[in-house]
């Protein structure tokens, strides 16, 4: 395979690994609400089994892959500007699509209205159409309407940060922005609670960065090594979850994990991330069609499947269901985010993302003109 071809297949891998994330998100939104015996929930607490519900772990592992590939397309641009380029496809890529999903949500709370019948937790909140300008403006949970929207923020945050965190690894040493993400676990001040996770995005810089020679001391291993490290990473991801599920989550940013669970979470995504790279099989596995359909439609999917889980979940409890309905309520959902995820990348996705390369055609013809003249 040549170089390039590996390099390829190996980002194919990192959209695989994306995609296995947000289904661990959806599954853990849907065994947070549906009715489990106590027994299962300790199972998944304390076994492999978790892995497959486990949101918090599966976040961090969103942070770690934006981190990586974040330093991949700065270093890929190196023409002047580069900075103001980065920012404005990062813009392109994460807010038209939040916008549309906050939209969504907000008509899902309208047409499945809260009912004195229903358990609290299955309940919409009820937003004033007059405040949707303010939960439109910037990624957030919109007054509780989008609950994952608090990672959006981090990532918006933290994508107007890293070039500091890149630049400071590439001019000074790769070292800078892991120092600096683990001072920053320590910050208290809830107003940028969201550099508590600049940890996670250093961690995906520095692995990009020294990509080649962390290549040459993987080559160093025994053959078994990338697989303990993928081992590894998914037993710490797994670790702040035993016997803690009810604690370990994040609802917004104020209530986040203690900087030991972050760091915990942060480490073990990096392991999972330079395992993925370097362990042939998994790559293999995680490049095939099917988990890189789930990469392309990730992001989308991520966005909406809380708004139709709660939607399918809030139809069986008005249906008088019981575990059964629950049980088809999650299938149902499942599929129907699938094909929402799908529909989002073709209709908000991927017209956003070409809106925005035109719109840096359109600033690099305006000054080519003025740079001859």
């Amino acid at each position: 395979m040549s170089a390039p071809a590996a390099r390829d297949h190996r980002l194919h891998a990192l959209d695989g690994l994306r995609g296995a994330a947000a289904v661990a998100v959806f599954f853990y939104h849907a065994v947070t609400y549906v009715t489990l015996p106590d027994a299962v929930r300790h199972v998944l607490d304390v076994t492999p089994l978790g892995l497959v519900c486990n949101g918090p772990g599966a976040v961090h592992v969103f942070f770690v892959l934006s981190g990586y590939v974040l330093a991949l397309t700065l270093e890929r641009d190196t023409a002047p500007r580069r900075v103001p380029r980065y920012w404005l496809r990062r813009l392109f890529r994460i807010h038209p699509p939040y916008m549309a999903a906050v939209l969504v949500a907000w008509i899902a709370s309208r047409l499945c209205a809260s009912g004195a019948a229903l358990p609290p937790d299955l309940r919409w909140p009820a937003i004033p159409a007059a405040l949707l300008p303010r939960a439109l403006a910037f990624p957030s949970m919109a007054f509780g309407l989008l609950p994952v929207g608090w990672s959006l923020f981090v990532e918006m945050a933290m994508s107007a940060i890293f070039p500091l965190l890149f630049f400071g690894a590439r001019r000074l040493h790769p070292l800078v922005p892991l120092a600096a993400g683990v001072a920053l676990l320590f910050v208290t001040d809830r107003r940028i609670a969201f550099l508590r996770f600049a940890i996670d995005f250093a961690i995906g810089l520095v692995l990009r960065l020294e990509a080649e020679r962390v290549a040459r001391g993987v080559r160093l291993l025994p053959p078994i090594a990338p697989t303990v490290l993928v081992l590894a990473g998914l037993a710490a991801l797994q670790a702040p979850m035993l016997g803690a599920r009810a604690t370990v989550a994040f609802v917004g940013l104020e209530r986040g994990n203690t900087p030991q669970v972050v760091a915990i979470f942060a480490l073990g995504a990096g392991l999972l991330l330079l395992g993925t790279l370097h362990a042939p099989a998994l790559h293999r596995a995680l490049a095939t069609p099917v988990a890189r359909f789930f990469g392309r439609i990730s992001y989308s999917f991520y966005l909406v499947h809380h708004t139709v889980l709660l939607s399918f979940l809030i139809a069986a409890a008005r249906a008088g269901g019981g575990a059964a309905a629950q049980g088809a309520a999650v299938v149902l959902a499942f599929a129907a985010s699938v094909a929402l995820g799908e529909l989002g990348w073709r209709a908000v996705e991927a017209p956003s993302i070409r809106a925005g390369r035109a719109l840096l055609r359109i600033g690099r013809a305006l000054r080519e003109p003025a740079s001859a003249a």
